[in-house]
């Protein structure tokens, strides 16, 4: 092969390796899609379809355990109103940010009395307090509660370890039992100094000497900023039936929310 032979042909060959390359950057992209979360398809490090893996924050239904139930109870607030309160244990490494839920208050003769459904955020990772207040019972006399998660499978999601960590701190509780009106208050604080919380769900239960919760109530602070308090606020109607020596307060970050 001449020397002007081999020239043109490793011309050729450059200009074919050209040319595949220009078509691979070109077709390549539009024939192959990187897998994605949102594609209705298992592909990548899914181990379901459009969940679990590395590549995804949401988990699969095999990944996620049903929060747990401790305990669920009603507490007269007036002789026709309950309050209702559902104590549950989050052990999933996950959030989710809306998850339906059913109180059921039975009588006396266990019949269903009153029926209140919601949703409500989960975050990881913990015990929170689900509180249903104002309950219209009319003249029944509210035995038993029963609580349930609703049938509609909720999305869990993982959350980031610096958000899934975020706290805020409660100081200078102070309860008043001898007036007509039972008050509790409350400082919430954010101790993030560069977190905003939004929606801020607070509980409160108060216990007996026995440990058997009296009643309980919630109020939602709209924003709190970074390394900001506010006040909280909690009352009743009338006094309690048993005399309360202990009360926690129960905080729900949406963390979903937290910027």
């Amino acid at each position: 092969m001449s020397w002007a032979t081999r020239r043109r042909f490793f011309i050729v060959v450059l200009l074919a390796l050209i040319a595949g390359g220009l078509v691979y950057w070109y077709y390549v992209p539009v024939i192959y899609k990187a897998p994605l979360c949102t594609d209705g398809v298992m592909n990548g490090t899914e181990t379901g379809i459009d969940c679990g893996g590395t590549m995804c924050s949401t988990l699969c239904r095999a990944e996620v355990q049903t929060p747990s139930l401790i305990w669920a109870r009603s507490f007269p607030v007036t002789d026709t109103v309950y309050n209702a309160a559902a104590y549950i244990e989050n052990k999933n490494n996950a959030g989710t940010r809306t998850i339906a839920y059913e109180f059921r208050l039975y009588d006396e003769k266990d019949i269903l009395a009153a029926r209140v459904s919601g949703t409500t955020i989960i975050p990881p990772l913990g015990r929170y307090a689900i509180v249903e207040t104002g309950i219209p019972v009319g003249t029944a006399r509210v035995k038993s509660t029963e609580f349930s998660f609703g049938s509609t499978p909720a999305v869990w999601e993982r959350v980031p370890e610096a958000i899934a960590r975020l706290r805020v701190s409660t100081s200078s509780m102070k309860l008043d039992t001898a007036s007509p009106i039972p008050k509790l208050s409350a400082t919430i604080t954010n101790s993030s100094p560069t977190v905003r919380f939004e929606n801020t769900v607070v509980a409160t239960i108060l216990y007996d000497a026995d440990d058997n919760a009296v009643n309980v109530s919630r109020t939602i602070l709209p924003v709190l900023g970074p390394g900001m308090s506010a006040p909280v606020f909690f009352t009743w109607p009338r006094p309690f039936s048993s005399p309360v020596v202990r009360y926690d307060i129960v905080p729900v970050i949406d963390v979903f929310l937290a910027k």
